[in-house]
C-alpha cells in the first residue's frame, strides 16, 4: 500500500488516500516474512521463475481446507490479535507495533476449525504520515 494523497488533503474514506501499488521484490519478501510472524504461517520463498513478462516468485504454503468466514468472525480474530478495524475498510491497525493489515476481506481468509486463517492479506509496517492518517479512522 502506498499513500496517494497530496499533503494537506483529508479524505472522507481511507481508501481514497491509499492505492495498491506493485510491491518491489524486497517489499514482497518482507510482507511474506511479516505474514508468517504475525499469523504463525509457514509460507516459504522457493525461488524465481522466468515468464514471458518477467520474473515471478515461487512460494509454497500449506493447503487450507475450510469455509469462507464472516466479516464478524474476521473482525473478532483481528481484534483478538490486538488490531482495530479502520472504519468500514477491509483494513486493521495495531498501534503498539505500528502494523497495518490491508485487504482483510472474506476472500483472503479461510475458516479452519472455527478460526479465520488469513492467507492473502497485506501486512505492513507503517510510520510517519501514513501512520498519522490511519490514526484518524
Amino acid at each position: 500500500m502506498r499513500l496517494t494523497l497530496k499533503p494537506g488533503v483529508l479524505p472522507s474514506r481511507l481508501s481514497e488516500a491509499m492505492g495498491l501499488m506493485p510491491a518491489t521484490p524486497l517489499e514482497y519478501l518482507d510482507r511474506l516474512a511479516l505474514h508468517n510472524e504475525l499469523f504463525g504461517d509457514d509460507m516459504n520463498f522457493l525461488g524465481l521463475v522466468r515468464q514471458e513478462k518477467g520474473w515471478s516468485f515461487v512460494t509454497s504454503q500449506i493447503f487450507l481446507r475450510g469455509e469462507k468466514p464472516s466479516i464478524t468472525q474476521i473482525a473478532a480474530f483481528m481484534t483478538g490479535n490486538g488490531f482495530r478495524k479502520l472504519g468500514d475498510e477491509n483494513a486493521y491497525f495495531r498501534e503498539s507495533d505500528h502494523l497495518a493489515v490491508f485487504d482483510a476481506h472474506a476472500r483472503n481468509f479461510v475458516l479452519v476449525d472455527g478460526v479465520p486463517v488469513p492467507f492473502d492479506v497485506l501486512p505492513q509496517h507503517v510510520s510517519g504520515r501514513f501512520e498519522a492518517l490511519l490514526g484518524l479512522w
